[in-house]
């Protein structure tokens, strides 16, 4: 979109995202740019993400709405809900949470370590 600024997407999941993200178009974009450098840089150290039909075996086995983890180009739709930390991708949903721990920073990792003290529904 900006010279500088630059990435590739599916229109798919461009749509997707633009449509949660109404009227903050330009949040996104700026957001997208973070979480590509973030990826590219847990990449580089050796992270792959799982595929999405290792998330959706998971989900169903646990019966998993939400989604912590991974990035926001990277989440799959067929969650209710995705976040990573503070970072809110769509919607905003408790109940079980499959939780991609590898791909946590670790002070994110460490709100998790507090949340899971308080909750059963989640899997990681």
């Amino acid at each position: 979109m900006e010279p500088h600024r630059g990435w590739t997407s599916a229109s798919r999941s461009w749509n997707f995202l633009r449509k949660r993200w109404l009227d903050r178009e330009q949040k996104l974009i700026t957001v997208i740019q973070e979480e590509t450098k973030r990826t590219e840089e847990n990449e580089e150290a050796g992270y792959r993400s799982p595929t999405w039909s290792i998330l959706r075996a998971l989900q169903k086995i646990h019966e998993a709405k939400r989604l912590e983890g991974t990035s926001v180009m990277s989440a799959p739709p067929f969650f209710q809900s995705a976040r990573r930390g503070d970072l809110k991708f769509w919607r905003e949903d408790d109940g079980p949470t499959l939780v991609v721990w590898e791909s946590l920073s670790e002070s994110e990792q460490e709100q998790w370590s507090k949340k899971m003290s308080k909750s059963k529904d989640w899997v990681v």
